[in-house]
């Protein structure tokens, strides 16, 4: 019988309360399907490419990772997602890694997406109701929190800790939030495809008519001034590279469930038919929407209002993203453009929580780990979570809210994401094919299971390394790319990147010292599965 008193006690501490349709709604919540536009925001940068091949590559390719969280998850249902499959297949070593660029990652993009949550869901919901209704109260409220910088953080802030505050409750509550607010932006979602289903002449009328509102220019100008930045001749590499920024940004983004596999009943079941639905309607509603939005606003004209927006004296941005482009089509029905305000006003609420959720999982699972202290494992009687590392998670979380917004703390997506791929998701696929060749501690697997790890493992190790060599890679030979991917403080962004694995080996060493004193061997600990 194992020794359960290497760790901090011999239960978790969390509640197996969770179905299939929560990991459902945690695949919906960092999967986005509206917040599409900010990948394609991109687009003017590689003119070339063909929307509608690389929108098909891009879910292909993400399939084999997808595939590999999936059976990772089923094989070894514990919260804390990738820590978990590292320590215990690679090491300590790379696992504390992981942990230290998720505590640090992921309160980083709540704050992001608490931002993003004003600027696409919050202020464009207001401004089209408004608009729809006839509310200059409404309206005004809209524009003004995006254009008053007081408001504008005020706002994120608050949608900042109103995420915190879903994200301690019990997950069984949580789960339920999330997974209608999930719903209703999948209805949203449709709604929006079901406009933009109206094809190109009904979205050029319905923007002149708006346009003409504020004196701004009409869709025509708009549309002969992008096609220098539209090329009707595809080119491979180019159509290769948006169907990287569709995989890294987007079809990438399955991972929420993994982190709260302790929390589900029937855990192998559950993730699996919660995961697959959730990824596959996703994935239909991505498609639909690049689909249409290359032949409804065209790409000429997506690609210079991208880059240039389409006009200062239009109050309604065409960086707020789907909900203003499809209200636009639905002001005249105000009953349309009011369900397609309120269905995605949350375009950021689900994935928001998660962010702060995660690493709260992550921290607790290295505290059972005795890698981070003890208090970290405190789990709420009440509330069911670590209420301890969940707070940490919200300080570090409005750190970076005031950093982004004032300090200058400027990363580039393509930072957080590259922090992503090499300390968290390349290590889980290099951990998956790694298993397969020599199994997984405590857990028994047939030789067709490990023969799947291997493939899935290698397979999503390879796409993961190629695409961040083209992602980054590319900005050498195109520098109108190189100035939108790597948009902010470029010095900060390495600092971040590097600095990153030297914390994780600085709070490894420093645990394994300060254990020994203890009397206490870190290595016995990660030679078995931490308890549930």
């Amino acid at each position: 019988m194992s020794d359960k008193r290497i760790f901090i006690r011999e239960s978790s501490g969390l509640i197996r309360q969770m179905g299939a349709k929560h990991a459902f709604a945690k695949v919906l919540a960092l999967i986005v399907p509206i917040s599409l536009y900010y990948t394609l925001i991109y687009s003017p940068s590689i003119p070339a490419a063909n929307w509608f091949v690389g929108i098909i590559i891009a879910p292909i390719m993400a399939l084999p990772i997808f595939l590999t969280y999936l059976k990772l998850a089923e094989y070894i249902p514990r919260s804390s997602g990738e820590y978990i499959y590292i320590s215990r297949i690679l090491g300590p070593l790379p696992a504390t890694i992981q942990g230290i660029a998720n505590i640090i990652s992921t309160p980083l993009l709540a704050a992001i997406l608490s931002q993003i949550e004003v600027a696409a869901g919050i202020a464009p919901a207001l401004q089209i109701i408004g608009l729809a209704l006839g509310n200059t109260t409404l309206f005004n409220i809209g524009v003004n929190i995006l254009i008053n910088p007081t408001y504008y953080f005020i706002a994120s802030l608050a949608s900042l800790i109103l995420m915190w505050i879903v994200s301690i409750l019990p997950q069984r509550i949580m789960g339920n939030f999330l997974f209608t607010i999930a719903t209703m932006q999948v209805i949203g979602a449709l709604i929006i495809v079901g406009l933009f289903a109206e094809g190109n002449s009904a979205f050029a009328a319905d923007f002149n008519k708006f346009s003409s509102m504020f004196s701004g220019p009409t869709y025509s100008t708009l549309y002969s001034n992008g096609m220098s930045l539209y090329s009707p001749v595809s080119d491979p590499l180019q159509t290769m590279i948006f169907a990287v920024l569709m995989l890294m940004w987007l079809f990438i983004w399955f991972f929420g469930p993994s982190y709260f596999a302790g929390e589900y009943k029937q855990a192998a079941k559950s993730l699996k038919l919660g995961m697959l639905s959730g990824y596959i309607i996703a994935t239909l509603i991505i498609i639909a929407l690049t689909i249409l939005t290359a032949t409804t606003m065209g790409i000429p004209f997506f690609n210079y209002v991208a880059l240039n927006g389409w006009g200062s004296s239009n109050p309604v941005s065409a960086g707020e993203g789907y909900i203003a482009w499809g209200g636009i089509m639905a002001i005249s029905v105000p009953i349309l453009a009011v369900l397609v305000g309120i269905l995605n006003i949350g375009i950021q609420f689900v994935a928001g929580p998660l962010s702060l959720a995660i690493p709260s999982r992550v921290m607790l699972a290295m505290s059972f780990d005795r890698i981070l202290p003890e208090k970290l494992a405190y789990v709420s009687p009440k509330l069911q979570t670590p209420l301890i590392a969940s707070v940490i998670a919200l300080i570090l979380g409005i750190f970076f809210e005031v950093a982004t917004l004032y300090l200058g703390f400027a990363v580039s997506t393509i930072a957080l994401i590259a922090i992503l791929f090499i300390y968290q998701f390349l290590q889980a696929t290099i951990s998956a094919a790694v298993a397969g060749f020599k199994g997984i501690i405590g857990v028994y697997l047939s030789q067709k299971e490990k023969n799947m790890l291997k493939i899935y493992g290698i397979l999503g190790s390879i796409i993961l390394s190629i695409s961040v060599i083209l992602a980054i890679g590319y900005a050498i030979i195109n520098p109108v790319y190189s100035s939108m991917v790597f948009a902010g403080n470029l010095p900060l962004n390495i600092v971040l990147i590097v600095i990153i694995p030297l914390l994780g080996v600085l709070t490894f060493l420093i645990s394994k010292k300060y254990r020994q004193n203890e009397g206490i061997d870190l290595n016995l600990i990660f030679k078995e599965i931490p308890p549930e």
